[in-house]
């Protein structure tokens, strides 16, 4: 018996077994938005180890075990205050990530070697946040075939223009004069270049740069020493992103629309400026996610969203490989998330809407497929709901997509509803799949629906545009307002039951519900939400700058003093009726905690006194709480919420 075969099997004994046992009961929130047990599984180079994170001292740490048997496990980092939540192997012994500090996004990073006896961790490049903005390190390439050796950038020497840095491994942060001595620059930031490429070797062949509203995209040949402009674009018009090079260090992948509504994935040629071939493309999504093999350098396929994951394979044998994988789990999206250098052994992760997850570890030369972890196997499949796509028009004609979770034992009819919208916005755009916050609600009773409003990203040009220029609170906003309507006009929704919640600019939709149209809502929760759009422009992060032309042209110019206080909240708050919960994290780069403060102190300003559970302030968080015991605080206090006025 084939070992899919047996997979297939057991599966489907559990099923059963879940059907014939007596009713769970109701998951709790713990088991919701606790840290999950594995996560972020990762091969080392020689497939020898397997990296995970792990819940260790109540925080995310990563943890080594051998991949032979999932023997050995050992944590090497005990963090009690930070969870890592991303990190990658620079070789076989040593292990890269970044560390925040409390929410602010100033990324420090540091490297562990896993293979010695007492694991230190190192600090290689430190951060900083202070009057002059907040200075922070990412990674950029990992240079797969220099072991000693990773690639960054970092804003070190001049907030709003990052620099490229070639970075060595056995090096150190000096706390004292905040630097690393053994960190060469390699690029030089002249002062507008916001995004590097680079080749398959590392080497720096390109840079996008903005000048308010004009791009410029700089390229040269390896054996080139200084840049020259290849294309000058309005950055809102027809245009090619660069992805990636291809395997010949000549050829490059690109995203375009010229010519077309949605991006599509072409060649581009650089020396002849030329778009070349089409490779893939849709007439309603976007398409930019690239699967390269570096072992066999080759193009595999590519990934997109439409109204379920989607992919499209270039190579027969991958094909092959994922077709059979597929046909172990129906009903399930499967994605290979880490491969070892040979390409050998790969992390198999399968999951849906009504399922968080398992990871496998498939062995291409021999043809297995064995079980590892599941992240949160403390959920019962069984009492998930499913997440399924609408679609409806906008009042003004428009098509608006979206995502409606219904309580899995409800016979969906006249149900109280949460409107969640996304945040962003722009760019943005809500994914099918396991989302424990609709999981949630849907466990409580609560219908939910995401709705991918104009302005968000991945369904074209026009789409997105369609939500530029003071568009925020009103047409915006009339796309949630009419999937409300649509939802009742179905006989799904109660117009009676009907509150919001969202966060980033989900909190701005959310307060501009309540303001701007009152008699939708029964109630309104704010996370991290804009109250006062002209606030927003005027706290900007400065490492943001180079974006502020941009962002007026999406949203409006904060010199407009009379479209601010139209689209901001803040200036309506007489106009809410509905009962109100504010969440914010004190250390907030993005969406400064005065948003929340000053609504709080407008709304007592009209008597309105909230509660510890309507008002939730943490310090030691930033946009969104990221640690375990404050996200199960909220949830806590919104279930009560809700069950208050809902």
């Amino acid at each position: 018996m084939s070992t899919l075969f047996k997979l297939i099997i057991i599966s489907y004994l559990c099923v059963i077994s879940f059907e014939i046992n007596a009713q769970k009961p109701q998951p709790t929130i713990e088991d919701f938005f606790k840290n999950p047990k594995f996560s972020n599984l990762q091969l080392s180079p020689n497939g020898k180890y397997l990296a995970v994170l792990s819940p260790i001292n109540d925080r995310k740490n990563i943890v080594i075990l051998e991949t032979e048997g999932l023997k050995n496990a050992k944590p090497v980092t005990k963090f009690d205050d930070q969870d890592i939540n991303n990190f990658s192997w620079a070789n076989d012994n040593e292990i890269v990530f970044d560390l925040d500090s409390n929410g602010n996004e100033a990324f420090s990073l540091y490297k562990i070697n896993v293979n010695t006896k007492r694991a230190k961790v190192i600090e290689l490049v430190g951060s900083k946040v202070g009057s002059s903005g907040i200075r922070s390190a990412s990674i950029v390439h990992m240079l797969p075939n220099d072991p000693d050796h990773i690639i960054i950038q970092y804003n070190g020497r001049n907030i709003k223009a990052p620099d490229l840095y070639k970075l060595p491994l056995n090096s150190k942060w000096d706390r004292k004069h905040e630097r690393n001595y053994k960190m060469d620059i390699i690029a030089k930031n002249p002062g507008g270049y916001q995004g590097w490429l680079l080749d398959h070797d590392g080497d720096v062949r390109g840079a996008l740069s903005i000048d308010g509203l004009r791009g410029k995209f700089y390229y040269k040949n390896k054996d080139e020493e200084k840049f020259r402009v290849l294309r000058e674009y309005n950055i809102e018009d027809e245009n090619i992103t660069p992805l990636a090079f291809d395997f010949d260090n000549k050829t490059l992948f690109v995203s375009s629309n010229i010519g077309r509504d949605t991006s599509a994935l072409y060649y581009f040629h650089p020396e002849k400026n030329e778009l070349g071939e089409l490779i893939f493309g849709m007439p309603e999504v976007d398409v930019s996610n690239l699967m390269l093999s570096i072992k066999r350098k080759k193009l595999l396929g590519v990934k997109y969203l439409d109204e379920y994951p989607e992919v499209v394979y270039f190579d027969t044998e991958t094909a092959q490989m994922m077709a059979s994988l597929e046909s172990a789990f129906k009903d399930k999206v499967v994605n290979v998330t880490s491969r070892s250098k040979d390409e050998v052994l790969n992390i198999v992760y399968v999951g849906s809407d009504t399922d968080p997850g398992h990871y496998y570890l498939y062995d291409k030369a021999k043809n297995t497929l064995k079980s590892l972890v599941s992240p949160m196997d403390w959920l019962d499949k069984s009492q998930l709901s499913p997440m399924k796509p609408i679609k409806f028009n906008s009042r003004d004609g428009l098509t608006i997509r979206g995502y409606l979770t219904i309580p899995k034992d409800s016979n969906g009819k006249s149900l109280p509803l949460i409107v969640n919208p996304h945040g962003g916005p722009y760019g943005i755009r809500n994914t099918w799949g396991f989302n424990p916050e609709t999981q949630f609600f849907a466990s409580r009773g609560y219908a939910t629906v995401q709705v991918n409003f104009r302005g968000s990203g991945g369904y074209g040009r026009r789409f997105q545009q369609a939500g530029y220029g003071g568009k925020w609170g009103s047409e915006m906003q009339n796309d949630l307002t009419d999937a409300v309507k649509y939802l009742v006009s179905e006989g799904v929704v109660d117009p009676k039951r009907v509150c919001i919640y969202g966060s980033s600019y989900g909190g701005y939709a959310t307060m501009a519900g309540l303001t701007y149209t009152p008699e939708i809502y029964k109630c309104g929760i704010n996370y991290v939400g804009i109250t006062d759009v002209s606030l927003l422009f005027d706290s900007l992060p400065k490492h943001w700058e180079p974006q502020r032309e941009l962002l007026k042209k999406q949203i409006g110019d904060p010199d407009d003093e009379a479209l601010m206080k139209k689209i901001s909240p803040l200036y309506h708050v007489d106009k809410i009726v509905a009962p109100l919960m504010i969440v914010q994290g004190a250390k907030d780069p993005r969406v400064v905690k005065k948003h929340a403060t000053d609504l709080r102190d407008a709304s007592e300003d009209r008597g309105i006194v909230l509660t510890d559970d309507e008002w939730i302030m943490k310090d030691d968080e930033g946009h969104g709480f990221q640690k375990e015991e404050n996200k199960i605080e909220l949830y806590t206090k919104i279930e009560k919420f809700l069950n208050k006025h809902l």
